[in-house]
């Protein structure tokens, strides 16, 4: 587990984390803001629906840097297979299939979030819409 950690994939998984941490840090902030705050001006509204935007493009890089680990840990696998250390192959495929899954474990929840907040924020805006046109 320490090789993981000190190899590029430990970079990769750091990343991970760090942007999985300030992503759902951001993604609480904006359900406290909805559900305890309940914005109600369109202004509030709009920043609301431009912060989910810009969190949903963040998310989006989470599996993305999954994918990148998995490829640099399948790089290490072909470099130990052509070797034929079978340590450097087997800590190669476990250094791919631990990002992948940090990746899509720390997207999937956030995506799920992020639609809650975004549902909450649409739903707003067209009862303040409902408003003015009363």
């Amino acid at each position: 587990m320490i090789e993981i950690l000190l190899s590029v994939n430990g970079v990769i998984l750091g990343l991970i984390s760090l942007l999985a941490l300030a992503i759902y840090w951001q993604v609480s902030d904006l359900l406290q803001q909805l559900f305890l705050g309940q914005p109600n001006s369109a202004t509030q509204l709009t920043l609301c629906l431009l912060r989910c935007r810009q969190l949903a493009g963040w998310i989006t890089v989470l599996p993305l840097l999954g994918l990148l680990g998995t490829v640099s840990g399948l790089l290490n696998s072909f470099s130990g297979l052509a070797s034929g250390d079978q340590q450097v192959l087997t800590g190669g495929i476990a250094e791919a299939l631990l990002t992948t899954q940090l990746g899509l474990t720390t997207a999937l929840p956030a995506l799920l979030l992020l639609m809650l907040c975004q549902r909450r924020c649409e739903r707003g805006s067209l009862e303040a819409a409902c408003i003015d046109i009363q």
